[in-house]
């Protein structure tokens, strides 16, 4: 049995995938695969796992079933499934795992993710796929089970393979909000606090306190699991552990959602939630090199002691009567590369409170190092994460080559290069390809139909892909080239257990609706617009029902206080309006009024409109928005390009104003629109 000797000191269960047993590894951990899903109705628990009986009646036995199945097939004899394989009833055990499982996910050779409300008959990228829409990506924990493997495959809900990471790391980025580069081997360690922190702001989990703890393997910190302490308490002990090993400023750029800033008007540096991080995507790590030995502080119980440096504003500006500061965090957001400030009043000596804690303020100007002062913030040693090791080694000499039924066409040939490795048949469309004493090796296919032709040669343990004169390889699992016909040839390799790799080659045609998804990168929307979800009035401030965007925004995002939405400008390229629209619609309901915000570019311009409906009115979302397409009847509102617009009420004496304009303000997208009432 080929085994991984891990680095770690805590004992590992793993589930054996043929007689379903747990063991417990202490050394010499054997290599596995480890599984990642959502947990649904009657999961199979440790205490359940030990009598097959039991465990076999239950729900969940199906899936833990599958993943045995399918792990078997690539020959692992070891798989970690986390609801079988921790002890959830021991205390000890159940922290020691908590700590443990990003080192779990990153250890493994392969990880699958289960999506069980996905079906794979599209690809992720068309429209008519609902892999975007799986619950596995708005949970807390998968985060982490996305960012740690090496190698993700990414299974529907009939255990059929939709892709890996890296073939659909550009929609899974845009999903997950994470950068692309993540997916193409960058560590996440070289992201800022604040950036990291981002990308756990929309996830959800059931308990509250998984909210901390399940970001504690991406900072790379332990900390005691305390059931029922709750969530904000839990997110505040782990930014304190984070900010014993990190002197990054980022981790206070977080803006709180406008209802809770008016109800609890006075904070601390520290936020309170993953989702106070859900404007910082685009926050820099600081530059604390500017305060050189002042750049370390700490926190005790009377609060968090910083330097940073202050500046003075009109004293006009004061909050509860006294006056207030701007405090540089002494880092960046790559938007415009400006500078964040946080708003800060002095209470007595050297304490202070935050204020407008659902701001973060942009400055184009670098913060003044004049006046550096130590501050107490009133709030009412570990190493690096290691380095995951290189592809390199992975040492594969052997590899299963599968044609997929839309590839057997094709028949496999020896290669004449191939001198020293070994190509023997396996059944009609599977062939072995053993590697020679050079770790080099080939297989040649020919097209019984056309004279469509490719090699498939394994170098120093990596697939490429040959077409004619043309080699396609590199980094990643997935490769594709063009045939002499025009079709396309896709290959996509998956680790085995055995030390293996299986290779399946997929064929697909010209005029195969969905190649573009396959062959060209995602195109990313041009501009980013947010709104928030409370249309203010002079007196009072009133709830609006979003009922959605369109066209539907894949970009885009709902949360409880605003909506982000995204525009394209127009490429000659654009197969139809549709697909990259220039412009979008916000509905709303108010007072039982379907309400429309309109927004989009025209030219260099931005612009917005706003219709009111009557009760008795059908028009759609959809026919509301055609309406402003070139020769529909509101296309004149389009084509003026202005940034302010208003309507009536129907039955009410108050307008309804809408405007667009850039922001200085830490935000999701560039540009702010504000739908506000007036009298």
């Amino acid at each position: 049995m080929s085994r991984l000797n891990l680095d770690t000191s805590s004992v590992m269960r793993l589930l054996n995938t043929k007689d379903f047993t747990v063991k417990q590894f202490f050394t010499d951990t054997p290599r596995y695969a480890i599984l990642s899903h959502t947990w649904e109705q009657e999961e199979v628990t440790f205490q359940d796992i030990q009598n097959l009986d039991i465990a076999q009646s239950k729900a969940g036995w199906r899936k833990v079933f599958h993943a045995c199945l399918r792990a078997r097939r690539y020959h692992f004899d070891w798989i970690w499934i986390d609801s079988c394989c921790i002890n959830k009833e021991s205390s000890a055990k159940l922290s020691e795992a908590l700590n443990s499982m990003y080192q779990y996910y990153e250890d493994a050779a392969m990880c699958y993710v289960y999506l069980s409300d996905v079906s794979g008959e599209y690809h992720p990228e068309n429209e008519k796929s609902n892999f975007r829409d799986s619950r596995w990506f708005r949970r807390g924990w998968t985060l982490q089970e996305l960012l740690a493997p090496e190698y993700v495959v990414f299974l529907d809900k009939g255990w059929k393979r939709i892709g890996t990471r890296w073939s659909l790391r550009d929609v899974v980025s845009v999903v997950t909000g994470i950068p692309v580069d993540v997916f193409e081997g960058r560590i996440i360690d070289e992201y800022s606090v604040a950036q990291r922190m981002s990308w756990a702001a929309f996830r959800e989990t059931t308990r509250p306190e998984d909210q901390a703890y399940c970001l504690l393997g991406i900072f790379g910190v332990s900390m005691s699991p305390i059931y029922g302490e709750g969530g904000v308490k839990a997110f505040m002990r782990l930014q304190q552990e984070i900010i014993r090993i990190s002197d990054d400023h980022s981790i206070f750029a977080w803006v709180a959602a406008p209802a809770s800033a008016r109800k609890d008007k006075t904070r601390g540096l520290l936020a309170r939630s993953p989702y106070e991080f859900r404007m910082s995507g685009d926050v820099q790590a600081s530059n604390v090199e500017l305060i050189s030995n002042k750049s370390s502080y700490s926190f005790n119980n009377n609060g968090l002691h910083i330097h940073l440096p202050l500046h003075s504003i009109p004293s006009s500006s004061k909050h509860f009567g006294e006056p207030i500061f701007l405090a540089h965090l002494l880092c960046q957001s790559t938007r415009g590369s400006s500078h964040l400030t946080v708003y800060l009043q002095k209470t007595s000596g050297h304490q202070y409170i935050r204020c407008y804690a659902d701001k973060v303020f942009l400055t184009s100007s670098p913060p003044p190092m004049d006046d550096v002062q130590e501050l107490i913030v009133t709030e009412h040693l570990i190493t690096k994460r290691r380095v995951r090791a290189s592809n390199t080694s992975w040492s594969t000499s052997q590899y299963e080559i599968e044609l997929l039924q839309s590839a057997w066409d094709f028949l496999p040939q020896p290669d004449r290069y191939s001198t020293f490795s070994k190509i023997s048949s396996i059944d009609e469309h599977t062939v072995s390809l053993s590697l020679g004493i050079y770790k080099e090796g080939a297989v040649q296919y020919w097209s019984r139909k056309t004279e469509d032709y490719f090699r498939i040669a394994c170098i120093n343990g990596r697939p490429s892909l040959s077409i004619g004169d043309k080699w396609i390889g590199g980094p990643g699992d997935t490769h594709l080239g063009k045939l002499k016909s025009g079709n396309y040839i896709m290959i996509a390799s998956e680790r085995r257990g055995n030390s293996q790799e299986k290779i399946d080659i997929c064929y697909l045609a010209k005029d195969n609706p969905e190649i573009r998804l396959w062959i060209g990168p995602l195109r990313l929307p041009d501009l980013g617009v947010m709104v928030h979800s409370m249309l203010s009035a002079d007196s009072y401030d009133s709830h609006l029902e979003l009922q959605g965007i369109f066209p539907p925004d894949p970009f885009g995002r709902i949360t409880q206080d605003m909506a982000y939405a995204t525009i394209f400008r127009p490429h000659p390229n654009d197969p139809k309006e549709h697909s990259y629209p220039t412009f979008r619609l916000l509905t709303y309901r108010w007072s039982g009024l379907p309400l429309h915000v309109a927004f989009g570019l025209q030219g260099s311009s931005v612009w917005t409109d706003v219709v009111v409906q009557g009760p008795s009115s059908h028009e759609t979302s959809e026919s509301v928005w055609k309406s402003y397409l070139d020769f529909g009847p509101r296309a004149g509102k389009r084509l003026k390009g202005e940034g302010f617009a208003e309507a009536k009420l129907m039955g009410y004496p108050q307008l309804v104003s809408a405007v667009i304009k850039s922001t200085n303000n830490l935000q999701l997208g560039d540009y702010l629109l504000r739908v506000e009432l007036k009298r």
